[in-house]
């Protein structure tokens, strides 16, 4: 998880979200069950003598999404669910300007999260899920304060661009980028950043057309170059 200096330079609609303990219950109208069962340990080796961790959730068509600093320039990405079981898998989608990944595993999480279709709202209440060290997920309460696009540079630090998402009341820490915002009826977009100010804040991306709409992801089946280690 990078920590990074960001501009706030366009205001949207202020959003809230909030999460729960429990990997069975279902809050609301969010099926944790299914949240668990989707969320994914990414861990990406090749750019140096550490291997990159991050987080994925599975989106359907066999896709599962992260953060693209997580696995730009490696030589080898694989998946690890909580049940501790392994598969490899390819990138076959990498934005280093929006900082967002989607990965093709050999073998599919057996379940995936639905996307939202419609805009949050102020006061709706969500989580984020967290793998841990020992593969058991963590849903982690969260507080979306504010819609906004953000100024900061694309993943390898050379061009500046503007990111549409949420800053979100949340702790975040390294390992945790990738991880989707689960919202009543669907997910909203991956936490890319905290905040360098606020060790309480961190910052989402919202996902790409091309990976919201359906038809286009069960399109995107070849591996993708990925660039150099960011």
């Amino acid at each position: 998880m990078r920590r990074v200096a960001l501009l706030l330079v366009a205001f949207g609609v202020a959003l809230t979200s909030c999460g729960a303990d429990s990997n069975t219950a279902t809050t609301g109208t969010l099926d944790t069950s299914t949240i668990v069962e989707a969320t994914l340990r990414v861990r990406a080796s090749g750019c140096g003598p550490r291997t990159g961790l991050g987080t994925g959730t599975s989106i359907g068509d066999g896709l599962v999404v992260t953060a693209a600093h997580v696995v730009g320039g490696a030589t080898e990405v694989e998946l690890v669910d909580h049940r501790g079981e392994v598969t490899p898998a390819d990138v076959v989608w990498f934005d280093p300007a929006l900082d967002v990944a989607a990965l093709r595993p050999v073998v599919a999480p057996s379940r995936s999260v639905v996307l939202r279709d419609t805009p949050a709202a102020e006061g709706d209440s969500g989580m984020i899920a967290i793998p841990s060290a020992d593969n058991s997920i963590e849903l982690r309460e969260i507080e979306v304060e504010q819609r906004a696009t953000i100024l900061t540079t694309d993943i390898y630090r050379d061009t500046d661009v503007r990111r549409p998402g949420l800053r979100i009341a949340a702790t975040v820490e390294p390992g945790n980028s990738g991880a989707m915002v689960h919202l009543p009826d669907g997910g909203v977009g991956i936490v890319w950043s905290r905040s360098a100010e606020r060790a309480d804040q961190a910052w989402t991306v919202d996902l790409p057309d091309e990976l919201v709409q359906r038809k286009t992801r069960s399109e995107l089946v070849e591996p993708v170059d990925i660039g150099p280690c960011p």
